[in-house]
């Protein structure tokens, strides 16, 4: 079991990763709605990486919350 220490720092780690993730995602997202709204078809390049980056977001967001639980065991 990793130290309470490590252990938040990982936490961090993965908060920051998962914001950036979610920035470029957004970026996605705003092609997308754009898309929606004018009435297109929307660019596949950017609904695969929406896709994409929602996945990475889903299993970091889990790990996330297995290492604070974790932190709170130790607490």
């Amino acid at each position: 079991m990793l130290s309470s220490k490590k252990l938040i720092k990982e936490i961090n780690s993965l908060k920051e990763e998962m914001k950036q993730l979610e920035s470029k995602r957004s970026r996605s997202m705003a092609s997308i709605l754009e898309s929606l709204i004018s009435h297109t078809e929307p660019n596949q390049t950017d609904v695969q990486f929406f896709r994409t980056f929602s996945a990475e977001i889903e299993v970091k967001r889990e790990h996330l919350q297995r290492l604070i639980q974790q932190v709170e065991q130790q607490n």
